[in-house]
């Protein structure tokens, strides 16, 4: 039974979440200035939100704005200072460094992306360089060709 209860607070919260990000998209455009405070305390108002457990709800309403995040990335803009949405902005971006590209608009706009994600670059560099490649297992299997 909770796990119905479960898929019907994920359903809210995304519902929630869409209409949130098509509020933020409107403001926008209309050349408006988005307040993500403004949903905060509709979160909080949420009958969904505070009878979930486990944060099944911040997670799935974090979600869409997540997904919004790395396609923005991906696009090389970042519109928004909602928490999911940076989260999902910066991951984009690393996993784009970490492939050995980078949007060259993002780096422009925004420097070497942001102090976030190039302590994150550096720490992950660093910790690869220290790997001690000549001991690794050998497996046969795994070799290319």
């Amino acid at each position: 039974m909770s796990t119905i209860f479960n898929e019907i607070i994920r359903y809210k919260a995304r519902k929630l979440a869409k209409a949130h990000i098509k509020r933020a998209l409107g403001d926008l455009e209309h050349g408006g200035r988005f307040d993500f405070e403004d949903c905060q305390r509709d979160i909080r108002n949420s009958y969904w939100q505070r009878k979930s457990v486990n944060f099944v709800f911040d997670r799935a309403y974090d979600r869409p704005w997540s997904l919004l995040g790395s396609e923005d990335a991906i696009r090389g803009c970042r519109r928004f200072d909602v928490p999911a949405y940076l989260q999902g902005w910066r991951s984009q971006i690393l996993s784009l460094a970490y492939n050995g590209w980078v949007n060259p608009r993002v780096v422009q706009q925004y420097g070497w992306i942001d102090e976030v994600v190039g302590q994150q670059y550096i720490n992950t560099k660093h910790q690869l360089d220290q790997l001690d490649w000549g001991s690794a297992p050998y497996d046969k299997k795994n070799r290319v060709g």
